[in-house]
């Protein structure tokens, strides 16, 4: 079988005082989890379920992570106030009705690849009774730009305990995903800030044109050799 590989790492503001590694539990693998599961049960139907190729075939390569620490947090007078002694910084969009949760993360890849993010359907969790997150999809070998948590709030509550599964990863190949850990230096950041603010300077481009000036400016190279100089083994 063949494999890709996908390069990953935290993605946060930096900070003199602080660096936000230890929040950002590695990615986990589906299936993997699913089968363990289920492992003891004695429901066949159940078994075959997780055997099937219908299944498997998306499990494989959809990855989980995980919320470092419960947050918590009221909207009053259109501001978060966050509830407990622990929560992870979320900022609340002009429009009131969306957050980020402050945990994102970026990924790259050298073989044609594409990632779609979506909520953790296949798991068990009390944050998707206050909020649901906004899905996306884009290649990781044509763009660099960290992967945000965007929440649509249904109220004015919200709470994720620790350990909740809080997005999937899915890389939508049929090929073997195997992750590879890296950390962001200055020059990868400019260039995932630079393709997150596209719209600021390049605005009513489609993202193929984005694609496009991404790779005929060779920037996936110049990204690649910085991934390469960081990898964290």
């Amino acid at each position: 079988m063949k494999r890709k590989i996908v390069y990953w790492a935290p993605w946060f503001v930096p900070q003199e005082e602080h660096h936000w590694n230890m929040l950002f539990i590695e990615p986990q693998k589906l299936l993997t989890k699913v089968v363990k599961d289920v492992s003891s049960t004695s429901d066949v139907r159940l078994k075959a379920m997780i055997r099937c190729p219908a299944f498997s075939s998306i499990g494989k390569n959809t990855f989980f992570v995980e919320n470092p620490m419960t947050t918590e947090f009221d909207i009053v007078d259109g501001e978060i106030k966050y509830k407990g002694d622990n929560f992870y910084y979320c900022t609340l969009s002009k429009g009131k009705s969306t957050f980020k949760y402050g945990l994102s993360y970026i990924f790259f890849s050298e073989d044609d690849l594409e990632i779609m993010m979506t909520a953790p359907h296949f798991s068990q969790t009390e944050h998707t009774n206050y909020a649901k997150l906004v899905p996306g999809k884009f290649n990781i070998s044509k763009w660099f730009r960290p992967v945000n948590l965007e929440m649509l709030l249904y109220d004015n509550y919200f709470k994720m305990p620790e350990h909740e599964h809080m997005a999937y990863f899915q890389f939508l190949t049929d090929d073997k995903v195997e992750l590879k850990r890296f950390e962001l230096n200055e020059t990868l950041r400019k260039i995932s800030d630079t393709c997150s603010t596209v719209s600021d300077w390049w605005r009513n481009v489609p993202l193929i044109n984005r694609y496009d000036r991404f790779l005929k400016t060779k920037t996936n190279r110049l990204v690649m050799k910085e991934i390469k100089r960081q990898l964290v083994e």
